[in-house]
């Protein structure tokens, strides 16, 4: 087994262990953040409320946990491209060269896996909102079918589109 303690820069304030464990960490809550994304894109197109309103909530969660383990990891990588003489803007994945060449591949792939993963939960964010949007343009014609005087729209300065509102609005709960 490969020791990983060794210090290869004294003023350093963690060991590759710390690091490592941080990387692991970090990959793990990644790991769950693709699982909900999964699962939210699941209960939206199985149109099932109660779930997603849940589901939402844990990804909030995830994501919050993800930004602080990420926010460690930055620290620790500007105190290491400090303590090594590197431009304090140095990606991690820059640093790993002058990391002992028998940890560079672990470091190496625990980035990439990373990078992987964040760029998984990037597509799955972007494709879980469109699949919402959709979702939604489907819904207000549904509702401008049912009801075509209560869904007049236009579009606002920005181009956006709004709804016109009325206060004689027929509501669908008015009669049978």
């Amino acid at each position: 087994m490969v020791q990983l303690a060794q210090k290869p820069h004294s003023n350093l304030t963690f060991t590759w262990e710390d690091l490592l464990t941080l990387l692991r960490d970090e990959l793990q809550e990644y790991g769950g953040l693709v699982g909900l994304l999964s699962a939210q894109q699941q209960s939206i197109l199985d149109r099932r409320t109660e779930s997603l309103m849940e589901i939402n909530q844990s990804v909030q969660t995830q994501m919050e946990a993800s930004q602080i383990l990420q926010k460690r990891r930055h620290g620790f990588v500007i105190s290491l491209a400090n303590s090594m003489g590197e431009p304090s803007d140095s990606s991690l994945n820059q640093l790993v060269e002058h990391f002992p060449v028998v940890t560079q591949p672990m470091f190496q792939s625990i980035i990439e896996e990373i990078n992987k993963l964040i760029s998984q939960i990037r597509h799955r964010i972007a494709q879980n909102q469109k699949i919402l949007a959709r979702l939604s343009e489907v819904t207000d014609q549904l509702l401008s079918v049912t009801d075509p005087k209560s869904h007049s729209k236009t579009y606002n300065r920005t181009g956006d589109i709004r709804r016109l509102s009325s206060t004689n609005r027929s509501s669908l709960n008015e009669s049978a």
